[in-house]
């Protein structure tokens, strides 16, 4: 049987740093990792097989025909820091279906190959709080020695939990029985807007994960692509406005971090509203594009 794990290419790196995104509330995670990706022309080194793990491909149909069937892609790119020690990984992916323990074993068997210094995962967890409010960035370390790197950033890292764990979570618990340091990277996405990628918070933990890391990236193209998110949101808002006229007040109470009594059916018709607005919006041709 072939080895899920595939390693094409096995470059010399130099400390590296492991990072780690997935898909989830505004799409915070996989977006990180793609503009790390894209802004400093990393290569494609390794990836994972993902039949193990995604036993369904999407299909792609047109005007009834179907076109064909892809497969998640789960691939390991990496990156050279010329400036200084200090080289790079990235992987990016949806979390897996299936087999969750098997998937993150291989990551950390890739970190071994490569002699990782540090895993860093960085995500957005949907949470009751505003839109308008400013992204604020939490961390989780497997390693009490890493306290004092998140206190460098004013990071709140003193969150208590107890129940099941999330994907960061288990990558975080099997990298510390292997010895490695990691670091989660998470801010709070607006439960009423988790379904819109959202760049703005890409930037709040690019800003401070690329100091962390010791290198420079342009924002601009990130910065461009929130500017035209900010106005799509702005849309939601206001079709959530005319469906509700209490929206607003809602929204009060989140920025003063009071969370709304709410029942589950009014839960349920505000989510209602919500999807139908993006119905709308996917079937809209006269959506602003991104501002270059």
């Amino acid at each position: 049987m072939a080895q899920p794990l595939i390693i094409r290419k096995r470059p010399r790196l130099i400390e590296p740093s492991l990072v780690v995104g997935w898909t989830d509330s505004g799409h915070v995670g996989i977006n990180t990792v793609d503009y790390l990706v894209s802004s400093l022309k990393a290569e494609e080194c390794a990836e994972i097989e993902p039949h193990n793990f995604f036993p369904m491909p999407y299909a792609l149909i047109k005007g009834g025909v179907l076109q064909g069937i892809e497969y998640q892609k789960n691939s390991f790119y990496y990156w050279k820091n010329m400036k200084s020690t200090g080289d790079l990984l990235l992987f990016g992916s949806r979390p897996p279906a299936t087999n969750q323990h098997e998937m993150i074993s291989l990551i950390l068997d890739l970190a071994e190959t490569f002699q990782v210094s540090r895993i860093y995962t960085v995500g957005g967890m949907q949470a009751n709080t505003a839109h308008t409010a400013k992204p604020r960035i939490f961390g989780i370390i497997n390693n009490p020695s890493l306290r004092s790197d998140l206190a460098k950033y004013d990071i709140e890292s003193s969150t208590d939990y107890n129940g099941p764990v999330s994907i960061n979570g288990l990558l975080l618990g099997l990298a510390k029985q292997r010895g490695i340091d990691a670091i989660s990277l998470w801010v709070r996405v607006p439960s009423y807007i988790s379904e819109i990628p959202n760049p703005r918070i890409c930037m709040s933990i690019l800003d401070i994960l690329t100091d962390m890391l010791g290198i420079s990236i342009d924002l601009n193209e990130i910065e461009s692509e929130a500017r035209h998110a900010d106005k799509q949101i702005e849309k939601l808002v206001s079709y959530l406005r005319q469906q509700n006229p209490d929206i607003d007040r809602h929204i009060r109470r989140l920025e003063r971090n009071i969370i709304p009594e709410a029942t589950k059916e009014d839960r349920l018709e505000f989510f209602k509203d919500i999807e139908e607005f993006l119905r709308e919006q996917k079937g809209n041709r006269d959506i602003d594009p991104p501002d270059k």
